[in-house]
């Protein structure tokens, strides 16, 4: 699969000019019917934007936390207090690959999502993915408020988080940037709802 990697400005205009080469043409009409997957660090917005896309495209938006929840009849934390990881890895993967059976679908995943077992090439092979790419200081601004709720900050302080971030982030690019379209986030840009739906508009 070939990737895009897209920078964006303030310039709606100019957004899909930003495109590294040409966007396939074919790729809404023969890929979104489908399965696309948001992809990226907890906190880059995959929930939000892709109920967004959902509604601006009019194909069924799927948390895959939420199937996991609903799976386990538990809260993640519970699932991750629980089983420890390596049990809601396993689970995740059963519910990732479950979403095979839906004819379409636009799927968001968990931040560790594509860094365990085959997942990012599972998803890669039956649909396409997209990486919301989001540097560590915005990431960090927007979880320090929902730390508590996020089992794999349990133990990070608040003064740590970025670092810990970070750190996690350089573990997890080479997964992430094994998405068919990357979208990076630039701080003096658009909000990204604006930036995905110009992507679409310069896919259609």
């Amino acid at each position: 699969k070939s990737v895009f990697c897209v920078n964006f400005c303030k310039d709606n205009q100019r957004v899909v000019k930003h495109l590294s080469k040409p966007p396939p043409k074919h790729f809404i009409s023969s890929q979104m019917d489908r399965l696309i997957f948001l992809v990226g660090f907890m906190g880059s917005g995959k929930s939000y934007w892709g109920a967004r896309l959902a509604e601006k495209t009019g194909v069924p938006y799927f948390d895959l936390d939420k199937l996991i929840e609903a799976r386990a009849s538990s809260t993640i934390p519970r699932i991750f207090e629980l089983a420890g990881e390596d049990g809601f890895r396993s689970l995740e993967r059963e519910t990732l690959h479950d979403c095979d059976q839906f004819d379409t679908a636009i799927v968001a995943t968990g931040g560790g999502t594509p860094c365990f077992f085959d997942n990012m090439a599972w998803m890669n092979d039956v649909g396409s993915t997209i990486y919301l790419k989001t540097p560590a200081t915005v990431l960090a601004s927007r979880l320090k408020q929902e730390m508590h709720l996020r089992p794999l900050l349990a133990n990070v302080t608040p003064q740590n988080l970025e670092l810990h971030i970070e750190k996690l982030l350089l573990q997890r690019e080479p997964f992430y940037t094994q998405a068919t379209i990357t979208i990076q986030y630039n701080a003096d840009g658009t909000a990204f709802e604006e930036l995905l739906l110009n992507l679409l508009d310069g896919l259609q």
